[in-house]
């Protein structure tokens, strides 16, 4: 019997199967109209990457480690574009080197995504940063756009390769350490079978209450993200501000007394060093906030999607098991039914005989069914795994990075106050009465 990832959800050594037939046609429970009633199975399992037990091993941490940086800006004739350069060691056998180090653009991130979804339809595939990671960055060549994205990238395929199956994937492995990506990249498009998978909602207590969950999760990111959006729009005002109310006080100062005129530009100086502070803030709050609340609004887009091919595994089960049922009732109402008006009887067979073929026919199309239903019961099984444990892993990292988001924040929202603080404390000396200076510097004994 055909298996899917393993249910223990150990590290895998992939097999050599190819996984480019993985959930790429859709799935079909097909009756013909012929009298015979024979029936034609297409089902996940013929489909799916195939990962025996045996292979699963229990591999440590540290075997493998990506990373991504060094954002590189491409111009040719036909278009301009940016690669990043990945990085890759490894202590595991079934690469060839040690250490890859290749260059790769956005379109590749988003071919391996696609490939990864399309071999393992029931894990949570992280997701890639959207097209435009800040709302009105329209220069995605600036240097804030392709930091922000490379971080993200990088975010990508670590926890790619933190994961016990998808991290052994042959297209992550082709990614990581091809030199003529381009061509196996061509490869691999020209062998991918057309088609389309269809939905339908199953209901399952379990997974609905996660649907839910999730679904208000995604909209609590989604309305974050937007205030944090419309808070970045005011600080970046908020310096605009600061750098244009600064010079007033200079200028000011320039016709004043010799007692007014320090104050008057320690305030300037004063303003500035707020500005500055500022500005640490709004990068902070640019690159370390923003990009985790669009982050982990699109990654339960991701998880959703996930949730709904599990449907369709659950669909195809409960269709063979209606499928089955009434192939039992049509051959225990078989005795009671009258032949003598069937087509056989009419194209002059005997009744009986008739009967006795129908008879045959359907027991062959129950046992067929049975072991299908079998399967279709295994594969479903393993979907339901497969995601409850990705669910888990998910859930826990996502309660580790909100705490760390917001932590973060608020750490950074203190150091910003800290350093107006400093700012406008440091002028008070320049604010005090002359007497009152002297006061403090020989006070009276």
């Amino acid at each position: 019997m055909a298996e899917m990832e393993n249910e223990q959800l150990s590290s895998v050594e992939p097999t050599q199967n190819d996984p480019l037939q993985a959930a790429k046609q859709d799935t079909k429970v097909n009756e013909s109209s012929d009298d015979d009633g024979e029936l034609e199975f297409e089902t996940f399992s013929d489909k799916l990457n195939i990962e025996d037990d045996e292979t699963i091993k229990k591999d440590d941490d540290d075997d493998l480690y990506v990373s991504v940086d060094d954002p590189d800006k491409h111009i040719t004739t036909m278009e301009t574009y940016i690669t990043y350069r990945v990085m890759t060691k490894t202590t595991r056998s079934t690469f060839d080197e040690c250490e890859f180090e290749v260059r790769r653009r956005y379109q590749d991130f988003v071919w391996l995504r696609e490939n990864l979804i399309e071999d393992h339809p029931t894990f949570i595939i992280p997701p890639l940063p959207a097209k435009f990671v800040m709302k009105g960055m329209l220069d995605r060549f600036s240097s804030t756009f392709t930091e922000t994205r490379c971080n993200a990238l990088h975010k990508f395929l670590y926890r790619i390769s933190k994961h016990p199956v998808v991290s052994f994937n042959d297209h992550f492995k082709t990614f990581l350490t091809s030199k003529e990506f381009s061509a196996a990249r061509k490869q691999s498009f020209m062998s991918r079978v057309s088609g389309s998978l269809k939905w339908t909602k199953v209901q399952n207590p379990e997974f609905e209450e996660v649907l839910e969950n999730v679904t208000i999760f995604g909209e609590k990111m989604g309305v974050a993200d937007r205030i944090a959006e419309r808070l970045l729009l005011e600080k970046r005002e908020l310096i605009t501000e600061l750098r244009e109310f600064a010079p007033t006080f200079t200028e000011w100062a320039s016709s004043e007394d010799d007692v007014i005129e320090p104050i008057m530009q320690s305030v300037s100086s004063s303003l500035e060093s707020c500005a500055e502070e500022a500005e640490k803030n709004v990068k902070a709050h640019e690159l370390e906030f923003l990009p985790p609340l669009k982050e982990y609004a699109l990654y339960a887009d991701a998880v959703k999607q996930v949730l709904k091919k599990r449907d369709i595994f659950q669909s195809q089960f409960e269709r063979c098991n209606e499928d089955l049922k009434r192939k039992k009732d049509e051959k225990d109402n078989l005795p009671k039914s009258d032949q003598s008006y069937s087509i056989g009887a009419m194209l002059g067979k005997n009744p009986e005989l008739v009967r006795e073929q129908k008879e045959e026919k359907l027991s062959q199309q129950i046992e067929e069914l049975s072991i299908r239903r079998e399967m279709l019961s295994d594969d479903l099984e393993r979907a339901n795994t497969n995601l409850r444990a990705d669910l888990d892993r998910w859930n826990e990292l996502k309660i580790k990075d909100v705490a760390e988001l917001l932590s973060n924040f608020a750490q950074s929202q203190i150091n910003y106050h800290n350093g107006c603080l400093s700012a406008w404390e440091g002028i008070l000396p320049t604010m005090q009465d002359p007497e009152e200076k002297e006061e403090v510097m020989d006070p009276v004994t």
